[in-house]
């Protein structure tokens, strides 16, 4: 395999992004415990959940996964689309049905069977599953897919408020990439000053989400950019590495003189998450053209991949099912190694089965009608 092939299937980021779906769903298994306790007492339960020292990052920092999942779409967009949609080849009714397909039909499954669980949840509590958020505005908000753009995101199946949002992304990139704008690297570096700017200063998007995804996204965009100009220069590439990780580095050790002049010059840009996310995906990248993963099949990693959206959505409705089957008395329960394993692998056993038989069937049989709209 050539190493420009190799990295344009990126497929480092496959198991990247599998951990990262890991880190989402360790990081929800508090919800367990908010029917008897609210966020802002979680001390009560936190280091006792199971395997807390092994999963420390996940249970305290696993929000922020989700950050990163944006800053990797971006990479992956460029590498995938950008010349691709600048040349004409991918038409914006091609951008957007392939994301639809992609997408939208396992978002409106999940959807209506969080309905009906939250719908008997409701009856035995008198009150939803952590999200409470579950209006008629909020349905047809979900409905559209469009429920972070406004305020009712945690509604529903809660965890997709982060896809609604890199929904907006994908439209912003589609311009930005047919108008030719991020063609070459000073472009793209102006595009991302601009975003960042807005993000800065909230001149758009007064969710503070909306302005981040966008800024990550490109962000993304850059590393690939980079990437791509530096391919065989190996010795640079960690040289970035290293780079990207003293600045992260930086960001958790400001000296105290000029903390008040950092925080003015970068505050809402969050430079800490930026730079562990860049230092992240940029070492993946790195360490797989490396090719020292070359032996393990692309089935491998494909495999991890293709579960990662699956198991994003339907771990929610996991959960909230498996609330209702254990009727818990007290959140003591859940402290259970055994209750925390079992949920992790029908999770992904769940996402594997959902993968097979419905997201990836209907995907291509969208995309069938697309080509062949006069088959059935």
């Amino acid at each position: 395999m050539s190493q420009k092939k190799y990295i344009n299937n990126l497929r480092g980021l496959d198991f990247l992004r599998f951990i990262l779906s890991i880190s989402v769903i360790v990081w929800h298994y508090q919800h367990f415990f908010y029917p008897f306790v609210s966020f802002k007492d979680r001390d009560l339960f936190l280091t006792d959940q199971p395997f807390f020292n092994f999963f420390k990052l996940f249970y305290t920092e696993g929000y922020y996964a989700v950050q990163v999942f944006w800053l990797i779409s971006g990479v992956i967009f460029y590498k995938v689309y950008q010349e691709r949609i600048m040349s004409g080849n991918v038409t914006f009714y091609q951008f957007i049905w392939n994301r639809f397909s992609r997408l939208y039909p396992l978002h409106l499954l999940t959807l209506f069977i969080v309905i009906a669980l939250q719908y008997f949840y409701f009856g035995q509590h008198n009150s939803y599953f952590i999200y409470e958020k579950n209006s008629p505005q909020s349905f047809f908000q979900n409905l559209f897919f469009v429920q972070a753009w406004g305020e009712n995101r945690l509604s529903f199946n809660g965890p997709t408020w982060s896809v609604s949002i890199e929904i907006l992304v994908y439209f912003i990139f589609y311009g930005v990439c047919a108008s030719g704008l991020i063609r070459t690297a000073k472009g793209l570096l102006g595009t991302f000053i601009f975003f960042m700017v807005i993000k800065k200063w909230e001149l758009v998007f007064a969710g503070d989400d909306i302005s981040s995804s966008i800024y990550l996204f490109f962000a993304g965009c850059i590393l690939v950019k980079l990437f791509d100009m530096i391919q065989d220069r190996v010795r640079l590439q960690f040289v970035i590495v290293i780079v990207l990780f003293s600045s992260w580095f930086f960001t958790q050790h400001t000296p105290r003189i000029i903390e008040p002049l950092y925080e003015r010059v970068t505050g809402f840009l969050y430079p800490d998450l930026l730079t562990f996310s860049c230092f992240a995906v940029w070492t993946v990248i790195v360490v797989f053209n490396l090719r020292i993963f070359d032996r393990i099949p692309d089935a491998v990693f494909q495999f991890f991949g293709d579960i990662t959206y699956s198991t994003y959505l339907t771990h929610f409705p996991v959960q909230l099912l498996f609330y209702m089957i254990i009727n818990p008395i007290s959140y003591t329960e859940f402290f259970s190694p055994v209750i925390f394993l079992t949920y992790l692998i029908t999770v992904f056993v769940t996402g594997r089965i959902v993968f097979k038989y419905f997201e990836l069937p209907v995907q291509r049989k969208l995309r069938t009608l697309m080509t062949n709209p006069g088959k059935s």
